[in-house]
């Protein structure tokens, strides 16, 4: 917009007519005040326009912070870790035998369990493990070779010439290596005809059924009922 001229404004401003002026000074003061009207827009338009590249540049500032803070914000966050399979969870389980480890109420379940049962002694131990010699074979699963010595994987079987019947688990993938089930309850001592448990604390409590007052107690039965389960299965 040009600036108005100000002989534009001569029927706008009011003339200063004749006062107690100066010869003169009456004109002098209807060109000052019209040249100030005529600048005020100019004056205006100016500040406007110079305002706008300032504007221009702080909105741009703006805009760069605000991208910039959203891709530093993107880049900062770090993907969700993927939570581990089921699979990758569980724990690495050496390559092996799995050994039959649980409590037996009944001789029955042992024998129900049982890879061989057999009666014999204690020959020699080394090396963590015992030379079994079998003297009777009570059962034997279709698939078990058996010989009159059997490699027990334990030491703890018994001491040498100790008489036994023992429920036995294949444990040897690579050979006829047997192990008693759970420890203590696939031992009996034999005394005569008589069968004890080892452990008073790891024993059965009867043949068929179980006896909650024999609990905490040797279980004492006859190697007659230790064979006669023994044909029961098969």
């Amino acid at each position: 917009m040009s600036a108005p001229d100000p002989a534009e404004w001569a029927d706008i401003a009011p003339h200063p007519g004749d006062h107690d002026l100066p010869a003169g000074r009456h004109e002098l003061h209807r060109r000052q005040l019209l040249t100030a009207i005529a600048q005020q827009p100019r004056t205006r338009r100016r500040a406007f326009v110079s305002l706008r590249p300032a504007l221009a540049a702080a909105a741009l500032v703006l805009v760069a912070a605000g991208v910039g803070g959203g891709l530093a914000a993107r880049s900062g966050d770090a993907p969700p870790a993927a939570l581990p399979s089921a699979e990758a969870s569980r724990p690495a389980v050496p390559p092996g035998p799995v050994a039959k480890i649980r409590a037996y109420g009944t001789v029955r379940q042992l024998t129900d369990t049982a890879d061989l049962v057999v009666r014999g002694e204690v020959v020699s131990v080394a090396d963590g493990q015992a030379l079994y010699r079998v003297t009777e074979v009570l059962y034997r699963a279709p698939d078990v070779p058996v010989s009159t010595e059997i490699t027990l994987g334990t030491d703890s079987a018994g001491v040498s010439g100790q008489s036994t019947v023992l429920y036995l688990a294949r444990s040897g993938p690579q050979g006829p290596v047997y192990t008693p089930l759970s420890g203590d309850f696939g031992i009996f001592d034999v005394v005569g005809e008589a069968a004890t448990s080892r452990s008073p604390a790891m024993s059965v409590t009867g043949l068929r059924a179980e006896d909650a007052t024999g609990a905490g107690r040797a279980f004492v039965t006859t190697l007659a009922e230790l064979r006669q389960l023994a044909r029961e299965r098969g």
